[in-house]
Formats: structure tokens, C-alpha cells, sequence
């Protein structure tokens, strides 16, 4: 009769033992799956605060000298003078780089209206219809038009 109980307790003392290591194991995996969510939805909203950030800048052009000037006030310790001309010397090559780009905007049109026909033309008319709205949702947020030349900052035609 000992023996029936010394060999029953032997097989029972692994048990707790066995149920303890389950728990820590499903505490480790729940954390790590908590950790893991966290980072996935700090690394999502970043991401859609970046594609904010970016869209703006392409959007309101004339806002971004001041911005940047802004931007770098602080890390290189500007002074107001040194940040007022950071801000006019961005001002001016933007105001260049706008010139280069309106030089090549027409090329950049041409392809792009390629894209496009070329695209529509391997579609039936409720396919055409959605990549119409596509294409121009994606041209208006990714390609606005530039500005007229008398519109952009720093420039007195």
C-alpha cells in the first residue's frame, strides 16, 4: 500500500510544476503580444503622421521655408538672424527648383497621360470608370500643379 502512494505522489508532484511553467510561458507569450501591438500601432500612427507631414509640405509650398528654418532653429542653435536668412535662402532655391521643375513638368505630363491611357485601355467601362477616380485622386494628392510663377514665395514679377 506504501508503494501505491509513494508512486502516486510521484506522479503527481510534476504537475504543479509542469502548470507553473504553462503560466509563466502564457504570461511571457501575452506580453510579448502586448508588446508586439503596442509597436505595430506606434509604428502605424507614425507612419500616417509622416505621409501627413509630407503631403502638406507638397500642398503648401510657400509654408515651407519658414518651416524648415523652424525645424532647424533648434538643433544647430540659430540665432533669429541666422534663422531669418536659413528662411530666405531656402526661399530662393525653392523658388529655383519650382523654375526646374515647370521646365520639365511638360515631359512628366506626357508620361504620365501614358500611363493612364495605356491603363484604361486594358479595361472594360466599370474598371475604366474606378481607375479614372484613381488616377485622379492620386495625381491631385501626389502631383498638384505648381504654382504660377507670380504665386511663388519670394518672387516679385
Amino acid at each position: 500500500m506504501t508503494e501505491n502512494v509513494s508512486s502516486s505522489i510521484s506522479s503527481v508532484q510534476p504537475r504543479p510544476i509542469a502548470a507553473a511553467a504553462r503560466g509563466r510561458w502564457l504570461r511571457r507569450l501575452m506580453l510579448a503580444v502586448i508588446f508586439l501591438s503596442g509597436l505595430m500601432a506606434g509604428v502605424g500612427v507614425t507612419l500616417l503622421a509622416v505621409r501627413q507631414g509630407v503631403l502638406y509640405g507638397i500642398h503648401h509650398p510657400e509654408e515651407m521655408p519658414e518651416r524648415v528654418a523652424a525645424r532647424l532653429r533648434r538643433p544647430l542653435n540659430l540665432s533669429d538672424q541666422q534663422a531669418d536668412r536659413v528662411e530666405a535662402i531656402i526661399q530662393q532655391r525653392q523658388t529655383h527648383l519650382q523654375e526646374i521643375r515647370r521646365r520639365f513638368q511638360p515631359e512628366v505630363e506626357a508620361e504620365l497621360e501614358q500611363v493612364y491611357a495605356e491603363i484604361r485601355e486594358l479595361l472594360d467601362d466599370q474598371q475604366r470608370e474606378r481607375w479614372e477616380q484613381i488616377y485622379t485622386h492620386l495625381r491631385q494628392t501626389w502631383i498638384p500643379l505648381l504654382p504660377k510663377p507670380a504665386e511663388l514665395p519670394g518672387r516679385s514679377d
